[in-house]
């Protein structure tokens, strides 16, 4: 009896000590799957919409099937729960201008395919909906949902072999000569 006696108060002034309990995260419940759609026309500096009322990107350049400004947002999500974020990051993201193809992290050139697969430039925004980032990041249509892949394309100028120049004309301020003999 004298150790539980004895050991109670220890209990309570360690339980003190104890971290609280953890804060309810609200889930957030993504479409298992999302129709696929094409803007009506594309039309430089109008807005399209959706049937359902949704929007695509301000700028788009070819009318194929893009994300809308939601199924990018449900993509970035499924990307955060796939990824384990170390540090605060971006909250949100909203398409700017997208183009069909992907582009080639290795070559940062674009490939383009027969599936619905968009490169889009895209803005990271913060909870206030800042703008922290702009990328250009790849959306695939895939198993019936819109994946997003960002690219990290390389930022560096193509080393040209030999750097050899344009040989010189003499002759090139003479009116009336081609312009390339």
């Amino acid at each position: 009896m004298k150790r539980a006696v004895l050991l109670l108060p220890a209990l309570l002034a360690a339980s003190g000590c104890a971290p609280p309990p953890p804060t309810p995260v609200a889930v957030i419940t993504l479409p298992s799957q999302e129709p696929l759609y094409a803007p009506q026309r594309v039309i430089p500096g109008r807005l399209e919409y959706t049937p359902d009322g949704s929007t695509f990107a301000p700028i788009l350049t070819e009318r194929v099937s893009y994300p809308t400004q939601d199924q990018a947002n449900d993509a970035f999500r499924r990307r955060l729960v796939d990824t384990v974020a170390v540090r605060a990051g971006p909250s949100s993201v909203w398409l700017f201008g997208c183009k069909p193809g992907a582009l080639n992290q290795r070559t940062a050139r674009i490939v383009r395919f027969r599936g619905p697969v968009v490169h889009c430039a895209t803005d990271l925004l913060d909870p206030a909906g800042r703008r922290l980032d702009r990328q250009t990041i790849n959306f695939a249509y895939d198993g019936a949902i819109w994946q997003m892949q960002p690219v990290d394309p390389p930022r560096t100028a193509v080393p040209w072999r030999g750097r050899e120049g344009s040989p010189k004309d003499p002759w090139s301020w003479v009116p009336g000569r081609d312009r390339y003999e």
